[in-house]
């Protein structure tokens, strides 16, 4: 089957964090055997124009481990104009569908990853070029009340005219639908996928009695880091071995800082800055417990990847991780509760026992590896194809 993905944002190179779940998507279904292609406009700010060190480094096309994927980079010119970033980021898309097609083919599927901008570009493109569309959406915006309401009416349009409607949490999905009636009752689960790259040998022995506990995210007040350094303040105090590393960065990086300076236990927390994804699985290896002290996810991809590398998770019950977090795999606690995530932390130190690392990440295997995503997908795209082929046939 030929597949060609449409994401709203997509990783400029290899080292690019933003959007690296979509390319591991693209891998996996290449890997399982599909004919798969990227096309992919990516807007920039205004405010990097002139920034030294922030252009792009992505070439407009290249055979990306088999994948030819096309980029273009796009200022974000009209902000305040309403539809005005979506027309310019339609005209890229149509430019890098038209290149695609001339060189690979029409495509059997047209995959588009959230609605605002892409699926709704991809349901313009492809009423032109008669390919269905398979819709997958990720973003938090909409049970955060982040759109506009013409970004609203973007939304609708793309959601009705899609083939098959998939959301990466059940939480969202209910969440669509109730925002989108019309769409109530269509939205399926699909995960994301997780890469091999993070995947421990089920017969992994596991870090029992280890103390370090891991934070990855970007550092903005949704992501709940306050709460968690909060949470850890006592279990510094009590348990002198453990320690509190926090990955990323972002806007709330200084008042986290000052905060862990107020309470005392600079010396417990390291604050590690932003990491490639390639190195990601290296820190996993390194830590002993994945906490997720997010306010809202959609999904909670770093969850299902410690998961994978056998970790046992903690995290809140924001949204994504209630559909990642099985019996036996962590805990789950009420969101922005500092003293629930302390007792959650000192609850697993206290019965390290309890979680098998190799069995961990055997579970998530089974739902999260590239084939057991791949193979979810293909059948929405076989239902997709199916829809479109019966439209066509009663009009």
């Amino acid at each position: 089957m030929h597949i060609l993905l449409l994401p709203s944002w997509y990783p400029y190179n290899r080292e690019d964090v933003q959007g690296v779940f979509f390319r591991d998507q693209a891998l996996a279904l290449f890997n399982y055997g599909h004919s798969v292609g990227v096309i992919a406009p990516r807007f920039r700010s205004l405010k990097t124009l002139f920034r030294r060190g922030d252009a792009p480094s992505a070439p407009f096309y290249e055979l990306d481990s088999g994948i030819p994927t096309y980029r273009k980079c796009l200022l974000a010119a009209l902000p305040r104009v309403p539809y005005g970033n979506y027309w310019l980021y339609r005209r890229a898309a149509r430019l890098l569908l038209q290149h695609y097609i001339e060189r690979y083919g029409k495509p059997d599927v047209l995959h588009a990853h959230s609605v605002i901008f892409g699926g709704a570009v991809a349901v313009d493109l492809a009423s032109e070029y008669g390919i269905p569309v398979v819709l997958t959406e990720h973003s938090s915006g909409f049970a955060r009340n982040r759109y506009a309401r013409w970004q609203l009416n973007l939304a609708r349009r793309g959601i009705t005219g899609a083939h098959s409607l998939i959301a990466v949490s059940p939480s969202l999905g209910e969440i669509l639908g109730k925002l989108f009636p019309f769409s109530k009752d269509q939205w399926r689960w699909v995960p994301n996928v997780v890469a091999d790259r993070f995947y421990a040998p089920t017969g992994a022995s596991g870090k029992r009695g280890s103390t370090i506990f891991l934070n990855l995210a970007l550092m903005t007040e949704n992501k709940g880091q306050s709460d968690l350094v909060e949470a850890f303040r006592n279990i510094a105090q009590s348990n002198p071995a453990a320690k509190l590393w926090l990955a990323g960065d972002g806007p709330a990086r200084n008042a986290l800082e000052k905060q862990v300076s107020d309470l005392g236990i600079s010396g417990k927390v390291r604050f590690l800055g932003m990491i490639e994804p390639g190195k990601v699985p290296e820190l996993l290896e390194r830590a002993d417990v994945m906490v997720i002290s997010s306010h809202y996810e959609t999904f909670g991809v770093v969850a299902a990847e410690a998961l994978m590398a056998g970790l046992p998770v903690i995290a809140t019950q924001c949204g994504g991780p209630e559909c990642i977090v099985e019996d036996g795999d962590g805990i789950l606690v009420p969101v922005k509760n500092p003293g629930a995530l302390g007792a959650a932390m000192q609850e697993l130190l206290d019965n390290t026992d309890s979680f098998d690392s190799g069995s961990i990440a055997k579970r998530a295997r089974v739902r999260f590896s590239g084939v057991a995503v791949a193979e979810r997908l293909t059948e929405e795209y076989r239902q997709a194809i199916k829809f479109d082929r019966n439209k066509i046939e009663s009009a």
